[in-house]
């Protein structure tokens, strides 16, 4: 074998050993995940974020573990409930684990998957097979299951309960994928006005930052798992910072198109943050 054959499968081998170690990375589930909490004091605030991948926070900054950092001193604890790549089905299918956990508050950041499923043909087959989805998912799915997730929590704790509508997909107005997470989005304060719970406006204030903020280019949404592993594989093996990743791609509140940066996660703290204080 040739020096230059062997130097070849050698640069091979450390760029898969990477790539391995960044799927591990953002593979991991949060230290504070609801299978692993167990109250100690009473007296403090439990709060569940129940979600996808911009909740579980490590495919792009973690606004979970920022709120437990900031308001862990004003007496909350707050548990991650976030799944990479959950629909609503899924989270449906998986409430007992929150319920159990008897928080005091519940906010619930979801629904950016049923769109992402419904962009294409590989989209929707990859998120068939590795959710188990039993339905190809569409609108009127994604209100049925949501209605049901709020209906159990409400049956099943004594939580009050804060809904966030979905952050944008892209930055491209025009986009199908924009287009739904706005529509998604109203569906979101329908349910929560029916439901009686808090609606809190994420998408009503990206789409506001946006329109003051945005250039003229237009970023659309990336679907490919090439376009949401290179992010966490700079962050992770590369030590760059969520902001440095955000502006190198040229995205005012994303990383990927898809995945939360500081500008935008600050605002998901800001909301909830005002629904606790508020509901004390």
């Amino acid at each position: 074998m040739s020096g230059k054959k062997r130097w070849m499968i050698g640069l091979g081998g450390v760029f898969t050993l990477l790539g391995g170690y960044t799927i591990y990375k953002f593979s991991q589930p949060p230290k504070n995940r609801p299978k692993d909490y167990q109250r100690q004091d009473k007296n403090r605030q439990l709060v569940a974020c129940l979600g996808d991948s911009n909740t579980q926070g490590t495919m792009a900054y973690n606004f979970v573990n920022e709120l437990a950092t900031s308001m862990g001193e004003e007496g909350y604890d707050f548990i991650n409930a976030g799944v990479n790549g959950d629909l609503v089905y899924n989270v449906l299918n998986r409430l007992d684990e929150v319920i159990i956990c008897d928080p005091d508050y519940i906010i619930i950041l979801i629904g950016t998957n049923d769109i992402l499923a419904q962009l294409n043909k590989p989209n929707e087959i990859k998120f068939e097979l590795k959710k188990h989805l039993p339905m190809k998912p569409n609108e009127a799915w994604f209100i049925s299951n949501l209605t049901a997730v709020i209906s159990k929590l409400k049956a099943n704790t004594r939580a009050k309960i804060a809904i966030l509508s979905l952050p944008l997909i892209s930055e491209d107005t025009d986009s199908f994928a924009f287009k739904q997470a706005i529509e998604y989005s109203q569906q979101i304060q329908k349910i929560a006005q029916l439901e009686q719970i808090t609606y809190l406006p994420l998408n009503e204030w990206q789409l506001k930052f946006l329109e003051e903020n945005r250039e003229s280019k237009r970023k659309k949404v990336k679907t490919s798992p090439f376009a949401f592993f290179m992010p966490s594989f700079k962050h992770y093996v590369l030590r760059k910072s969520w902001e440095e990743i955000s502006q190198e791609a040229g995205l005012i509140l994303t990383v990927d198109t898809v995945h939360q940066n500081k500008i935008a996660a600050s605002m998901i703290e800001q909301l909830i943050r005002s629904f606790l204080e508020t509901e004390e």
